[in-house]
């Protein structure tokens, strides 16, 4: 019983299970690596890694997807798409440099380029379609920032069913300890943590 009076329910702790997957099915053609705005305009306000680390960890990922079979698309966020609605910092489309969407990594010729103004990566941007045509059923999603695109596209992910992926030190976030958190509590919930080396082998780098 709470102080208000309100019974309360006990649940039993849910256990950790070991995820079978990412380490042994990434390098398929199930998968896709999705890359979130690993772009110009929001790297200088990263802090958890450097971001030379994370473009680096994304850049052997992508290799190892595609040497799979797997799918890589990289999700580019434009602010004069952003959506409508009223937040604290303003609302609706807003301007940008032509140097803000430019990507940190060199994009393969078969790799998607999608660009998105909402939060996810699926939001508006065909992916969730473009995946399914392609078989994909479990998503790798890396990128900056954790606590923004990231973590929406996982959720999103999630919602529509796919298996997620989370990898720690190829995501970056301005807040280390926002990113630490969603990390430890949050993610687990949506899908599977993990590091670079899970998902390529030591050295793969």
């Amino acid at each position: 019983m709470t102080a208000t009076g309100i019974p309360q329910t006990q649940y039993a702790p849910r256990p950790t299970v070991e995820h079978p997957g990412p380490v042994t099915r990434t390098r398929t053609e199930h998968t896709a690596l999705i890359v979130v705005d690993l772009q110009a305009g929001t790297a200088p306000y990263q802090r958890t890694h450097p971001v030379e680390t994370v473009v680096a960890n994304v850049e052997t990922l992508a290799r190892v997807t595609r040497g799979g079979g797997g799918t890589v698309v990289f999700i580019r966020h434009d602010p004069a798409t952003t959506p409508a609605g009223a937040t604290q910092y303003g609302g609706g489309p807003r301007p940008a440099p032509v140097a803000y969407g430019s990507l940190l990594l060199e994009r393969a010729d078969a790799d998607g380029n999608l660009t998105r103004g909402g939060w996810s990566a699926f939001a508006g941007t065909g992916l969730d379609e473009r995946l399914r045509a392609d078989g994909v059923t479990e998503v790798v999603v890396v990128g900056q920032a954790t606590t923004f695109g990231v973590e929406s596209t996982a959720r999103a992910a999630y919602d529509l069913g796919y298996d997620v992926v989370l990898v720690e030190d190829a995501t970056n976030d301005p807040d280390p300890d926002a990113h630490a958190a969603r990390f430890r509590s949050v993610f687990p919930a949506l899908g599977v943590v993990v590091q670079t080396a899970d998902l390529a082998g030591p050295g793969a780098a």
